[in-house]
This record gives structure tokens, C-alpha cells and sequence, in this order.
């Protein structure tokens, strides 16, 4: 009896520390996910956080420039030098992904490109569309401000879609 209940005790032990051992490999892939999709969220956050600003810092310039209805040559350059600021902190959005947040982009991106073929127009700067350039003036500021509402509505969706993968917790990576 003596010799069953140690081979029972023995079996239990090694069963026991064959269960440790699976729970600690889980508990260690566990690990690994959370430091992967921490060193995702941080690069993506940056990323998604200064396109925010960038739409935000183009967004105000236009709508001054629509308001004061001054459209000069120089405005209108240093709106075209912050849009190629946002289209290179959209570049990096496309890099850090994940798609969905990149494809929310479009929108965002298209509505700018149109104000900034209006204003272009405006301020008659040569490479103006010339589709643009055969508007007049009250018709190029109206497509201007109902490209920057649909700029504000791309922002609202782009920011969903960021929050939304910034919150994922490892299932869309």
C-alpha cells in the first residue's frame, strides 16, 4: 500500500508541476502580447495624435482666411506648407496602421485637396486646377467652407477609428 500511495503522490507531483508549467507558458505569451500591443499603442498614438493637430492647425488657418475673406498669395502658402505637414503626419498614420485607421484618412485628406485647390484658385497660384480656375470667386469660397465641414466630419471619423485601435487589445494588431 505503501509503494501505490507514493507512485499516487509522485504521479500528482509531476501532474501538478506539468500544470505549473503550462500556466506559466500562458502567463508568458500573455506577457508577450501585452508588451507587443504596448509598443504598437505608443508609435500609434503619437502618429494618430499629431495628425489630429495638424488637421486641427490647417483646419483654423482656412477658416481664418475664409472669415477675414483675404485670400494673398502668402496665406495661401503657408496653408499649402502646413497641408504638406499633414500629409506627411498622414503618411506615418498609414504606417503605423492598422488599415482602418489609415483608410479613415481618405476623407479627411480629399476635403483639404479640394479647399486647396480652391484657395489656390483664389489666390490665383499657378498649378491651380483648371477647373478651379474657371469658378468665381463666390463659388470658390462656398466649395472652401463646405470642404472644411466635411473636413471636420472626416476628422470626427478618423478620430473613432483611433480610438477604436488604440483601445484594441491585441485582436485586430
Amino acid at each position: 500500500m505503501t509503494g501505490a500511495a507514493a507512485l499516487t503522490s509522485s504521479w500528482l507531483g509531476a501532474r501538478t508541476a506539468q500544470e505549473q508549467i503550462i500556466a506559466q507558458h500562458l502567463q508568458a505569451a500573455q506577457q508577450r502580447i501585452f508588451e507587443y500591443v504596448r509598443d504598437r499603442r505608443e508609435p500609434r498614438s503619437q502618429a494618430y495624435t499629431d495628425l489630429i493637430a495638424q488637421t486641427q492647425a490647417v483646419g483654423t488657418r482656412i477658416s481664418e482666411m475664409n472669415r477675414s475673406e483675404a485670400y494673398t498669395d502668402d496665406g495661401v502658402h503657408r496653408i499649402l506648407e502646413e497641408i504638406s505637414t499633414l500629409l506627411r503626419s498622414r503618411a506615418r498614420v498609414m504606417v503605423e496602421g492598422p488599415e482602418v485607421v489609415a483608410d479613415s484618412t481618405d476623407d479627411l485628406i480629399e476635403a483639404v485637396m479640394e479647399c486647396q485647390d480652391a484657395l489656390m484658385a483664389l489666390a490665383s497660384i499657378p498649378g491651380a486646377p483648371p477647373e478651379m480656375r474657371d469658378k468665381s470667386h463666390t463659388e470658390l469660397i462656398e466649395l472652401c467652407r463646405a470642404s472644411l465641414e466635411s473636413y471636420g466630419e472626416a476628422l470626427g471619423g478618423f478620430v473613432e477609428a483611433a480610438r477604436e485601435a488604440l483601445n484594441d487589445q491585441g485582436i485586430g494588431i
